[in-house]
């Protein structure tokens, strides 16, 4: 697997020059510790959120993809492992609601372990809000063109990457449902691969990162 890059590092990666503008985006209140009063979850973010720069697992905005202008979300994977929690949920949502305002492709730029487990159930339901906004946006008849990174696990490879209308991954990433720590003891890695879900059917391409912005940019 290649280097992993940060999701404003992938971004500039596949978007035309100086051309992403994020999003804004509102953070409603906020309960010491999350809704759980998870002990610690705070400083966790805290601490992720110094070393990202982030703070959120995701950055959702718009760019030119080979001149074509698109809704880009990238996931951080240093931020909590990518992982998706209520407010992930609110951005994701609002940058889904914004591409069918404007009409508009979204692009998942998805590198994420799955659900954020200091939010229990609730971070469990963002799943649902997210498959959602992605069965209103092909409704829609709006493009969802995912790139799946490393690694794509659980509900955000369920969601924004197997549910995209066309699945491009990078080479070697590991891509599935079940991340390493949750698999069969007698899992064979190679069945989590990028090239095994193309050659199961489950996504359509591996594209080299140099090859990516091209790719997408015929796509779109």
């Amino acid at each position: 697997m290649t280097e992993r890059l940060t999701a404003r590092e992938f971004l500039a990666l596949v978007t035309d020059d100086a051309t992403f503008s994020e999003l804004p985006h509102a953070d409603g209140p906020w309960r010491p510790d999350g809704p759980l009063g998870w002990p610690g979850y705070d400083a966790s973010r805290a601490r992720a959120a110094e070393r990202t720069g982030e703070a959120e697992s995701v950055v959702c905005g718009t760019g030119l993809v080979e001149g074509t202008r698109a809704v880009l979300v990238s996931f951080e994977f240093g931020f909590l492992g990518g992982s998706l929690g209520h407010r992930t949920g609110d951005r994701l949502e609002a940058a889904y609601a914004y591409a069918r305002e404007h009409r508009l492709p979204v692009v998942p730029l998805v590198a994420t372990g799955g659900s954020r487990m200091q939010e229990g159930m609730l971070a469990l339901t963002q799943l649902q809000r997210v498959a959602r906004q992605s069965a209103l946006t092909r409704a829609a008849g709006l493009a969802q063109i995912a790139v799946v990174r490393d690694p794509a696990t659980g509900g955000g490879w369920a969601t924004l990457g197997a549910g995209a209308d066309v699945v491009l991954a990078l080479p070697g990433a590991q891509v599935g449902f079940a991340g390493s720590r949750v698999r069969p003891p007698d899992a064979d890695p190679a069945a989590y691969t990028a090239e095994a879900q193309v050659a199961a059917g489950s996504a359509d391409a591996v594209v080299p990162p140099g090859e990516l912005r091209a790719t997408l940019g015929r796509w779109l």
